[in-house]
């Protein structure tokens, strides 16, 4: 658990120097079992490195260490009128490092990227101790190759992140929301696409199903009648409710009637968004995929998704970020008495979506990362050839396959 860069140093000096394998792992919100531990080795914590070291308000940048918690960036910089835009679901307890590491997304992607949109340098600790910087505190830079876009993202492969320069935005002017409730995926699909041909930009564009948040007393739920998902949309700064209103029209041209709740209607709908996951009655087996397809591909990924979960009889709990085409899936059968293995069908269901994404000029992982659940489909999405290319880059960062072995990279 070090407490300071040089610890970090002397850690990957001494590890590299007897060959022992080392993991990182900042809070452990992760999925994808990306920091799981396979060679007995060294489990390297950051959540030590917790300072926040600088903030240049009229730089707009800050330099945060990587233990440091997502959401405290904000509460430090609210005071000069600025933010830090990538926001994960898991943002009150997620670190920094591990945001980068695998390139987290969040709800404002659709306007705002993900993690690597918002990073200008990173300092990171390589095998055998060496300490790099990989950029400047400026908002262009084409001096030399990108090696801050190639540590985010690569789970901890390459070298340990230590501190990151971030970009910080000045806060905009409030936010707006409108709501429709829909009866299908076909509908819902087809709202997407609606705003997805609009002339504006959303925030956010986010989907739920309808009894999901019905559950809760507090959840801001209008007459819906029978529907089954939900969609909102969120539009922010000084233009934020004339953008709303060309999403209204598109989708009252569809039929589609819309609510425009306040901030304080929606604050639970947001707070169940961030923590929403299944929660069936029962034991239950599962499959979960945070697959990505292009957005004009992401209407036809709901109804191949509707469509394998009746084949296999099956349970279905659906989000999404639609504004960048990234789902949140489980599927989901009953698990029987004395059952100890992932049933076959849900093997084969998990192999059909992912096929399918692939199919659709997807992407296996949108969000959470490869790890070791999705390594095997990597030949295919990126080809033997890109894959090779890449495990030669490791191979200069790490010659000895101390940093995360037997990952993808490996």
């Amino acid at each position: 658990m070090p407490e300071c860069i040089d610890q970090v140093s002397t850690i990957m000096e001494w590890a590299d120097d007897l060959r022992i394998p080392v993991y990182t792992r900042g809070s452990g919100t992760g999925m994808g079992h990306l920091s799981d531990i396979g060679k007995p080795g060294v489990l390297l914590l950051t959540d030590r490195l917790n300072r926040i070291v600088e903030i240049n308000s009229e730089g707009h940048y800050a330099r945060v260490q990587a233990g440091v918690i997502n959401a405290d960036i904000n509460k430090a910089i609210r005071r000069y009128g600025l933010y830090y835009a990538p926001d994960p679901a898991s943002s009150t307890l997620s670190t920094i490092g591990g945001n980068i590491a695998t390139n987290a997304g969040g709800f404002k992607c659709a306007k705002y990227g993900v993690t690597r949109d918002s990073l200008l340098s990173l300092k990171v600790v390589l095998p055998g101790g060496d300490v790099i910087d990989t950029g400047r505190p400026v908002m262009k830079n084409v001096a030399g190759l990108d090696l801050t876009s190639l540590f985010t993202g690569s789970e901890g492969q390459l070298g340990i992140i230590v501190e990151a320069t971030i970009r910080l935005r000045p806060i905009v002017h409030g936010t707006s929301h409108a709501i429709v409730f829909l009866d299908s995926l076909e509908e819902s699909g087809n709202a997407v696409s609606a705003v997805l041909r609009a002339p504006v930009q959303p925030t956010a564009l986010e989907f739920m199903p309808v009894p999901y948040i019905q559950t809760y007393p507090d959840a801001y739920v209008p007459l819906v009648g029978d529907a089954s998902w939900m969609l909102v949309a969120t539009t922010d700064g000084w233009a934020k409710e004339h953008d709303l209103d060309v999403i209204t029209k598109a989708w009252e041209e569809q039929g589609l009637t819309v609510a425009r709740p306040t901030d304080e209607e929606l604050e639970t709908f947001f707070v169940l968004r961030k923590t929403g996951k299944a929660r069936p009655e029962g034991r239950v087996w599962s499959i979960e995929s945070d697959a990505a397809v292009p957005l004009d591909r992401f209407s036809e990924l709901l109804i191949f998704i509707k469509e394998l979960t009746q084949d296999l009889g099956a349970s279905l709990f659906l989000l999404a970020h639609a504004g960048d085409g990234n789902v949140h899936v489980s599927i989901m059968l009953p698990r029987a008495d004395g059952e100890t293995e992932l049933p076959d069908r849900l093997v084969q269901a998990r192999r059909r979506l992912l096929n399918q994404v692939l199919d659709m000029d997807g992407t296996v992982t949108g969000e959470h990362g490869v790890g070791l659940e999705l390594k095997d489909y990597l030949p295919r999405q990126l080809g033997e050839r890109n894959l090779e290319l890449q495990r030669t880059i490791r191979r200069v960062f790490d010659p000895h396959d101390i940093l995360n072995p037997g990952k993808w990279l490996a």
